[in-house]
């Protein structure tokens, strides 16, 4: 689970929601900009970027001045549009926000097409959600169209970010977008306030060469020149992971002033280590938990299983949508200060419930210990950068019976020993009340993540395929739908998947859920039962139909439309596609013409289909299983012809033949 926001939740939560609407009404606002800087003739009769030809936009110009003593920053973007692709995707302007700590203020713009004429924005916006993520939290951008773009045209547009000074704020610059920068100058201007603490900037990503973060007085600065954009590619790492950013942070009066790396992360290593001890240090309280779920002969595993089963029934607050004060006190939500109050209440935090583990895997004589690790759908974790904020993750370390397990019940809908793809093969530390050593989590196996596919399906004298599918999701699999739609009823559940089941078949395909099981048991896969329907199922005429070998889509293909590569190609997690399908041919007709079985093994990828006919059936059996995560650009050639050969062989036909 995200380690700020499970210690930072009954800290902050509270305070964030009641505080931010009085503080951002109340707040007045700076005096209007001045004019717009002026537009350069050459930068208006621009043609392409000469310094990356063929792109659709460029940014001309970029301004960032951030004032953190009254918690606003102000932006300035200048963008030159090329082609109509690039108008289509800058015309209409999305500024991300969280509503419960900031609102977006003084939204002005204008576009100065070739001609040199300007068109005013009108200053109409809108809110728009755009994520809405576990806990409730809600993602908005403000939203609105520039006006009279087109090919050639420049647009600009201003607007304030006003933050609540009572919310927790993390002051950082994004300094690389998607598009091309040809100049960006940042500037902040720390609190100067006597009880403010000192303000200290780390870098990341931040190409050599480029300029470093200057002091001036009392503001910081940074220029930056020809900066590459990042471009949006299927099956890419997290665009947080590659974006060039500078990052402020606040140094508390009592830390060290100059550290070296192993000195930082072994003081963190140890305070962490000492709050999971300080909450479960009530050894007699937790002996006592783990003799009710336990038997003395059960072998190490098998009391690690029950404890950690144990742990999965604490109702997970994190897992909510996010309570007011007075809700809290309706329902009458206490902290828990540990881990006797935690099993008292039968709630907590993530953090807590993952502290609970490890409480209850020492007090059954285990060694266990608190770890955080960088989430791979977050930044990379570089620990030379001495950033403890990076590792974002929060799991335990158990060694029980000489073999060591990373668990966490925190995320709830995983079985035992399969951490979430984000928290598996993922790098951080493991503390102990000595500091902290440097771990990387498990690589997650295919095994662990699998969707099973059985159909039993007739095809009738129309050519329509009609019959029964039955599906399981395992794992990773399962994990991910039972939290993606946890607050769904049955009715939902069944929608959710119907959609999602119809997507693999053909266009006019139906497909209607009649039952699923195992929605509440973790440990076993989510099974899925439904009747199919597939019109013109087969071609071909009166005597001979043609039918192809596989009954689903073959989805990874459309991942690999474009000829190039600019990006690393990231699986979120290994995984296998298993497939068995039974299909009845009409009365009358026989299987013929089956295709060769085929496979296609190029290292971490395989890919197998084979086909065994009967008097009046044909089954159809298949494996597609990706083994690796994370393959260089230079594997794309590679990726995309396998990819293209699973499709030709899943489309292959065979033939039933009228014996009439």
């Amino acid at each position: 689970m995200n380690r700020i926001a499970s210690r930072l939740a009954g800290i902050v939560a509270c305070l964030i929601l009641v505080a931010a609407a009085a503080v951002l009404t109340a707040r007045p606002h700076p005096a209007r900009a001045d004019d717009w800087l002026p537009i350069d003739p050459a930068d208006l009769a621009m043609k392409d970027n000469p310094k990356q030809p063929g792109a659709d936009a460029m940014i001309l110009y970029r301004e960032v001045n951030e004032d953190a003593k009254n918690a606003t920053v102000n932006n300035y973007v200048r963008i030159k549009i090329f082609t109509e692709a690039g108008m289509k995707a800058h015309s209409d302007v999305e500024l991300p926000f969280d509503k419960a700590q900031e609102i977006v203020q003084g939204v002005r713009g204008r576009t100065i097409r070739p001609d040199g004429s300007i068109v005013e924005f009108d200053g109409k916006t809108y809110d728009k959600e755009i994520v809405k993520g576990s806990g409730g939290l809600k993602v908005l951008a403000k939203t609105f169209t520039m006006p009279g773009v087109q090919p050639g045209s420049i647009i600009e547009y201003r607007f304030r970010e006003q933050f609540s000074d009572r919310a927790y704020w993390s002051i950082n610059w994004v300094v690389q977008q998607d598009l091309y920068t040809r100049l960006a100058r940042f500037s902040i201007r720390p609190d100067d306030s006597s009880y403010a603490l000192p303000l200290f900037s780390r870098n990341y990503m931040l190409p050599a060469g480029q300029a470093s973060v200057q002091k001036d007085h009392n503001s910081y600065t940074l220029e930056v020149h020809d900066l590459p954009g990042i471009e949006t590619e299927p099956l890419m790492p997290s665009a947080e992971s590659l974006e060039a950013r500078i990052e402020f942070y606040y140094h508390n009066m009592d830390d060290p002033s100059q550290e070296t790396a192993d000195q930082y992360w072994k003081r963190i290593g140890k305070a962490w280590a000492t709050n999971c001890d300080r909450f479960i240090d009530k050894k007699k309280v937790l002996a006592e938990e783990v003799s009710q779920i336990t038997a003395p002969s059960d072998p190490p595993e098998v009391k690690l299983r029950k404890i950690y089963a144990r742990t999965l029934k604490i109702r997970n607050l994190d897992l909510e949508d996010s309570k007011s004060e007075k809700e809290n006190k309706q329902e009458s939500i206490k902290p828990n200060n540990t881990v006797e109050d935690l099993l008292k209440h039968g709630y907590g935090h993530g953090l807590e419930i993952n502290f609970l583990l490890i409480g209850l895997a020492r007090a059954a004589g285990f060694d266990a210990a608190d770890v955080s690790v960088a989430s791979r759908n977050g930044l990379v974790f570089f620990p030379q950068r001495m950033a403890a904020s990076d590792l974002t993750a929060y799991l335990a370390w158990v060694r029980a019976g000489g073999k060591e397990y990373y668990l966490d019940p925190a995320s709830r809908y995983y079985p035992f020993n399969v951490l979430p793809w984000y928290e598996a093969a993922a790098q951080g530390i493991k503390v102990s009340k000595d500091g902290s050593e440097m771990i990387t989590t498990p690589s997650p196996l295919p095994e662990n993540a699998t969707i099973i596919r059985h159909a039993e399906v007739t095809i009738d004298n129309d050519m329509e395929m009609n019959g029964k599918l039955s599906i399981d999701f395992t794992g990773m699999e399962a994990a991910a739908r039972r939290l993606q739609n946890r607050d769904e009823d049955e009715a939902g559940r069944k929608k959710v998947f119907a959609d999602e089941i119809k997507d693999w078949l053909s266009v006019n395909a139906t497909f209607e859920v009649t039952s699923i099981s195992n929605w509440d048991d973790v440990e076993k896969p989510i099974h899925v039962e439904g009747t199919v329907k597939v019109p013109a199922a087969a071609s071909g005429g009166v005597h001979q139909m043609l039918l192809p070998m596989d009954l689903f889509q073959t989805t990874e293909v459309g991942y690999f439309q474009a000829q190039k590569r600019t990006n690393l190609v990231v699986f979120s997690y290994p995984y296998q596609k298993v497939d068995d399908l039974l299909i009845h041919a009409p009365l009358g007709y026989k299987p013929q013409a089956v295709p060769d079985p085929q496979k296609i093994a190029p290292g971490p990828l395989t890919y197998e289909i084979s086909a065994t006919t009967q008097p009046d059936s044909i089954e159809v059996k298949r494996l597609l299983e990706v083994k690796g995560t994370v393959y260089p650009k230079e594997s794309y050639p590679g990726l995309r012809n396998f990819f293209s050969m699973v499709k030709n062989d899943d489309s292959a036909p065979f033939m039933l033949q009228s014996g009439r």
